[in-house]
């Protein structure tokens, strides 16, 4: 089969990462693959490409005759049959993919990454809400709420309505994706789950050489993944446990206001790592932390998990129901009034490092779970959808 992964950009995230990892599983097995990606923000990711994909770039994502051009030129000279739109709500990849396969023989699948009711724009917009005390300006918020929601409805019906198949990342989203489209009979909706991005191939699991380490890892963001919470919660947690550590491995916008914010708090504890490969942290590390307020499918804990870190997160989203069985292979700190609650975070990570023995029973079950986002599962799912597109 003849694959394309399309990106409206390409940068240092989660779902750059699942199209690596999936890409070399495909060539892997005999497909062949290519990259057409729009803008290119951070090309890092591309070095752990196979050497037998194709990669071409834009300099610019636009819907333009230029990018049109240069996307049917790539699908008819590698003769691609399927195009993997990694962008399942902005409407401008679709569309570029659509007019560049006129009349060629070409199936559409396209991948939404988040839940489909909530994104960092609304995200914003909650957060001027409730910080706002103006009348006037709460009105001007709400309304541009209602006017962002209603274009990424009729966005992501419009892109839906264009795929040969779309997917979402929960079957938890499914009833979201009805509601928040209107499309109430969506037949060509899938539910595929992300597969682990890092190998624990080699690792044997030995509580005794886990170290006293909480690890946070991901975009360094106050927006969606709401680090800021990451100081809240360990300015409890460090005084009655000061021989443990957090570590916080990854950059974004507001790691100098975080790294600000553990100089004010006067944290002992605290590190920052920058981005590195997270293996090693895993391997070492006894607890995640995760405190965002929306996800799609965080990747970062099936693959904590597979190296037996205790994931303890905030269920703000329907996602993490999906892959955490609260107090069997981890923790979840539910809403209190849909708000987070730092100390209800602190008293869970406080029950976890004082009982050794419980926190060893979760790492195990936390193996044994992370097993079904194997890479060879997923891709095995996502060929049967192969065959079933071509085939049709």
């Amino acid at each position: 089969m003849n694959i394309l992964f399309l990106l409206k950009n390409f940068s240092t995230g989660g779902l750059e990462v699942v199209s690596r990892t999936l890409a070399n599983e495909f060539v892997k097995n005999g497909h062949n693959v290519s990259f057409f990606i729009l803008h290119v923000e951070d090309a890092r990711i591309l070095s752990g490409l196979s050497g037998n994909i194709n990669v071409y770039e834009r300099e610019k994502y636009s819907l333009s005759y230029g990018s049109i051009e240069s996307l049917r030129r790539v699908l008819i000279k590698d003769s691609i049959q399927i195009i993997i739109n990694q962008w399942g709500l902005p409407f401008i990849p679709v569309t570029v993919a659509k007019i560049a396969s006129f009349r060629l023989k070409i199936c559409i699948i396209s991948v939404h990454h988040n839940s489909p009711d909530a994104n960092g724009k609304l995200l914003k917009i909650k957060n001027e809400l409730s910080e706002t005390d103006s009348t006037i300006r709460k009105y001007v918020l709400r309304v541009i709420y209602s006017l962002v929601l209603m274009l990424m409805s009729a966005s992501m019906r419009y892109v839906y309505n264009r795929s040969d198949c779309y997917m979402v990342l929960s079957s938890s989203f499914v009833d979201k994706f009805k509601s928040f489209t209107g499309i109430m009979n969506p037949k060509k909706l899938n539910v595929q789950t992300n597969p682990l991005t890092i190998e624990a191939s080699g690792y044997s699991y030995l509580s005794a050489i886990k170290e006293k380490e909480v690890i946070y890892i991901g975009r360094l963001d106050s927006n969606q993944k709401k680090v800021q919470r990451l100081v809240e919660v360990w300015s409890l947690v460090e005084k009655k446990h000061s021989d443990w550590r957090l570590t916080i491995v990854g950059d974004g916008p507001d790691k100098g206001m975080l790294e600000q914010s553990v100089r004010v708090n006067n944290l002992k504890n605290v590190h920052f790592e920058g981005y590195q490969s997270p293996r090693p942290y895993y391997e070492r590390a006894s607890v995640l932390m995760l405190t965002s307020d929306f996800e799609g499918f965080p990747l970062v804990l099936p693959e904590c998990m597979s190296f037996g870190v205790v994931p303890v997160v905030y269920g703000s989203y329907s996602a993490v129901y999906d892959i955490i069985k609260d107090g069997e292979n981890g923790r979840i700190v539910k809403q209190v009034n849909n708000t987070f609650d730092k100390e209800a975070m602190a008293d869970v990570l406080d029950e976890i490092i004082r009982n050794d023995d419980k926190r060893q029973e979760m790492a195990l079950s936390a193996i044994e779970t992370s097993r079904q986002y194997s890479i060879n599962s997923i891709y095995n799912s996502w060929n049967k959808i192969f065959e079933k597109l071509v085939e049709d």
